[in-house]
């Protein structure tokens, strides 16, 4: 199926009341409309069903006869099914944990496991939140569920499956954090503020597939603005790592069986903000001033200077590839790119074995330097972080 095929493109059934495909123009929805509001409207029938008929074809018609109405309509259904559908114009954004607009937000998906003896409680959900509360809240439900998700026959295999789902998810839920975006870009949009609702059309884009990208592109136009901003990049591997701190407290424990100190929960969040004891400092500089940073220690780096707007550093790869965290084979997966995917090249190792670059949402991992070709491979996804025109 083409990815631009892959979401529901009438999820409320307007186009299909009107006989019509979301690609028919204008003039034909409105034929199509005439010759059926001839056959549904109460005054020429007289059947038990065409009043309710007639009133959802004037529905259906009010919104795809309105540009701005069917581009909501439009953007909608490619984030959201029949069975979420939200209201169409009484929009609110998503925010923060505390309640402020912030264009550093994810949806987070965790998975928390209760065992209760006999029963268990298994809870899903997206957690909106910045980096800083999305810390926290993974570290809560890893805790919760390294403490509390065994104590049952039933919860302690819902458990494991939730350990590693949530361990696995960091980072690949694209279409979570699309629909958060694309909710965002269309409310803002609804609610006049043009500026926020550009920002978080670009950062829908990120997570998009073509055909969502076409209907960005759309509301983008609609928009006329393109206001200066920059996005600050989260280091997925902190969010992984930091699940990790209940077992290696468990096995510090068994190594130490004289201690009988209990840790609580606000113990461990304390130590671990106080103690940072997860040390980073992978840093890239860009040459137009500023810096960021994905905080892992992997060895001594050579870095390259970084200019987004210099494409002699724009590198692709010959092959679909995995994406390290550091310099070699035996450290975890950050992601799979496809063949032709273009990067950025922001340093390499003394040996000029291994490449650090940058990814499109200003993540960096590695790559042995025999997977890349000089040169932008495919096109630039939009709003990318590795290129500035």
């Amino acid at each position: 199926m083409n990815k631009a095929e892959t979401h529901n493109r009438d999820a409320l059934g307007y186009y299909r009341i009107l006989g019509i495909t979301p690609d028919t123009d204008e003039n034909l929805a409105k034929q199509k409309y005439r010759e059926r509001a001839k056959v549904w409207h109460p005054d020429h029938n007289s059947s038990d069903e065409a009043k309710e008929n007639f009133q959802k074809l004037s529905v259906a018609y009010d919104i795809i006869s309105n540009d701005n109405k069917r581009l909501t309509y439009d953007l909608l259904c490619s984030a959201y099914t029949s069975s979420n559908f939200p209201p169409m114009f009484a929009l609110k954004p998503y925010r923060n944990m505390d309640g402020k607009d912030d264009f550093n937000l994810k949806a987070v998906s965790l998975t928390k496991v209760i065992g209760k003896l006999i029963t268990q409680e298994v809870k899903k959900e997206d957690k909106i939140c910045n980096y800083k509360e999305a810390l926290k809240e993974v570290f809560k439900t890893s805790v919760n569920n390294w403490l509390l998700g065994w104590w049952s026959i039933k919860a302690f295999p819902q458990n494991i499956k939730a350990l590693a789902a949530n361990f696995h998810n960091i980072g690949h839920n694209r279409a979570e954090n699309y629909r958060l975006w694309l909710h965002n870009a269309v409310a803002y949009w609804q609610n006049k503020q043009v500026g926020n609702a550009y920002i978080s059309a670009v950062v829908a884009g990120q997570y998009a597939d073509d055909g969502q990208k076409v209907l960005l592109k759309k509301l983008i136009a609609q928009l006329g603005l393109k206001p200066t901003f920059k996005l600050q990049s989260w280091n997925m591997f902190s969010l992984q790592a930091v699940q990790l701190v209940m077992p290696i407290i468990f096995v510090l424990a068994a190594l130490l069986p004289m201690s009988v100190k209990v840790v609580s929960e606000s113990d461990l969040w304390n130590y671990f903000n106080k103690e940072k004891s997860i040390v980073y400092n992978q840093e890239v500089r860009f040459s137009g001033g500023g810096s960021i940073s994905d905080d892992m220690v992997v060895g001594k780096i050579i870095k390259i200077p970084v200019d987004l707007t210099d494409v002699s550093q724009l590198y692709h790869l010959k092959s679909e590839q995995k994406i390290m965290y550091g310099p070699a084979d035996d450290f975890d997966v950050m992601k799979k790119l496809k063949a032709g995917t273009t990067v950025r090249v922001t340093g390499i190792t003394p040996d000029k074995e291994w490449y650090r670059i940058m990814l499109d949402e200003g993540e960096m991992g590695f790559v042995r330097k025999e997977h890349l070709v000089q040169g932008i491979g495919n096109d630039i996804p939009y709003g990318s972080q590795i290129f500035h025109k």
